[in-house]
């Protein structure tokens, strides 16, 4: 037993030496990080500095231009927006890649130079009087674009704007549009914030395999060391062991308010370390047992686009007073539509009567898919929700529409649909697989909890507070071990 307990003496002590700074770290970086995300380009960023789309311009419809390119007829995704400031249809194949064509002459798009990137650069929006764009180079990857979603628009051109925000611009060698930007105030934050809690050098982080696995072993090795420092903690309080005097504790110093720190704040620190572990999905711990996909396609029906008459539409669904920025082409149970998204974040379902027989009703067209999700499984209800829930809500960037569909089936994973009302496409799907998720991730790991989240300022008091007493504890453990190692 005497052996046992000097093993977990030491084990724990060792575990403390290599673990302390990673522990005060990711509570500080996590306090910034509740006030400065990792650099995305969001929704409502790209829609508002895309170039406005010239209707006007428009010669050739996507069908056309389909016919005479000889571009496959099975798409992925159909769209139109400005590129370099013209008209562009982007098809999006199966396999990942890309065709665009100018709508104005049918020519394709070969891809964007440096002189394209610097021209798209002054065009979108982000330019202002202020700035003065010079190009930086071409680069296949640095600090704020390691991203996997950003692998098939690589290499990327780099443009500084030469603003007073300090913006960098990263535009796509094959789109030649802004596909991520940052500024001065991001970055500098985001090197003490998620470079940190996430250990995301980009040099480790491109090798991801390498990276998901540094992060899974350093979250069991903080484990185990918050483990053996709690049975330790636990066998040292004075209940378990008489030592003089009326101290809970026998120790003095820092290691007595190691020892007692570490013990009130052990469910917090545990429930941290744990939920950074759940993070990684390890083990396949989150993976559902259907695929999205299928049920997706399901719910969609005919895969190919019929595209003749589809832009004809447009000339008459200007239905808001904001700038027209990108039309997207879609299906809801084979029947075709298009979706025009605005800048100041309006998005319209619309149908061409060409294209379709009679009057069509969204509304109608959604309940009837949205039975075919799943269709060897009953469509138990499918309600519209105007608020958000437990499984369905937002937070910071992140774009969550309102009101939606949630359509619940009585499939062995209890499986949830979230469909947008005003456009009928699926934002999320809940399975028993994303519930385990959100409560032993999200939950434990940022507190969304609605009695928090929903009372904010009330959400940042309790997680600073928590984060700063965890900081507390781990400055604790720097000062015990740089006193053991110099003794």
């Amino acid at each position: 037993m005497k052996k046992l307990k000097r093993a977990l003496f030491v084990i724990h002590r060792w575990l403390g030496i290599v673990m302390c700074a990673f522990f005060f770290l990711w509570f500080a970086s996590g306090m910034v990080m509740m006030y400065v995300e990792y650099p995305e380009l969001t929704r409502d960023e790209r829609l508002k500095n895309l170039p406005p789309l010239d209707l006007g311009s428009i010669k050739h419809s996507p069908y056309s231009v389909v016919e005479s390119l000889n571009i496959p007829s099975v798409f992925s995704s159909v769209s139109l927006s400005s590129v370099q400031g013209r008209p562009a249809y982007h098809f999006g194949s199966p396999d990942s890649e890309t065709t665009i064509v100018f709508a104005d002459t049918a020519e394709k798009f070969l891809g964007a130079d440096g002189e394209g990137a610097l021209e798209e650069a002054v065009l979108s929006g982000f330019s202002s009087l202020d700035s003065v764009p010079n190009y930086d180079g071409l680069i296949q990857i640095d600090q704020w674009t390691v991203t996997s979603s950003l692998n098939k628009h690589r290499p990327l051109h780099k443009v500084s704007l030469g603003d007073q925000k300090g913006t960098s611009l990263y535009i796509s060698s094959l789109t030649g549009q802004v596909v991520r930007d940052t500024n001065r105030r991001e970055r500098f934050w985001n090197w003490l914030g998620s470079t940190i809690h996430w250990i995301y050098p980009y040099q480790l982080r491109k090798h991801n395999a390498l990276w998901r696995d540094v992060i899974v072993y350093l979250s069991i090795l903080g484990l185990f060391s918050v483990l053996t420092g709690t049975i330790i903690g636990l066998l040292r309080l004075r209940p378990f062991k008489k030592f003089k005097g009326i101290n809970v504790s026998p120790y003095s110093g820092w290691m007595w308010w190691h020892h007692i720190s570490g013990l009130l704040s052990v469910i917090f620190v545990s429930t941290f370390m744990f939920s950074g572990l759940m993070s990684m999905g390890p083990w396949g711990v989150f993976q559902s047992n259907s695929s999205a996909q299928e049920q997706i396609s399901n719910y969609t029906g005919q895969s190919i686009f019929r595209l003749a008459s589809m832009p004809d539409v447009l000339l008459s669904s200007q239905e808001s007073n904001s700038p027209l920025k990108e039309v997207t082409w879609h299906h809801i149970d084979s029947v075709p539509y298009l979706i025009t998204h605005y800048e100041n974040g309006d998005r319209n379902a619309v149908f061409n009567e060409t294209d379709n027989e009679g009057n069509l009703d969204l509304v109608d067209l959604i309940k009837k898919a949205a039975s075919e999700l799943l269709p060897d499984n009953r469509l138990l209800s499918i309600d519209l929700i105007d608020d958000f829930d437990d499984f369905y809500y937002t937070r910071h960037n992140s774009f969550r529409p309102l009101p939606i569909f949630r359509a619940r089936f009585d499939d062995s994973e209890s499986t949830w649909y979230h469909i947008d009302s005003r456009t009928g496409l699926p934002v999320s799907r809940v399975t028993d697989a994303s519930r385990r998720e959100r409560w032993l991730f999200n939950g434990l790991h940022s507190l969304d909890f609605q009695i928090l989240w929903t009372r904010r300022p009330l959400w940042d008091f309790v997680v600073v507070l928590l984060s700063l007493a965890g900081m507390g504890f781990s400055a604790t453990s720097i000062a015990v071990g740089l006193r053991y190692l110099r003794n």
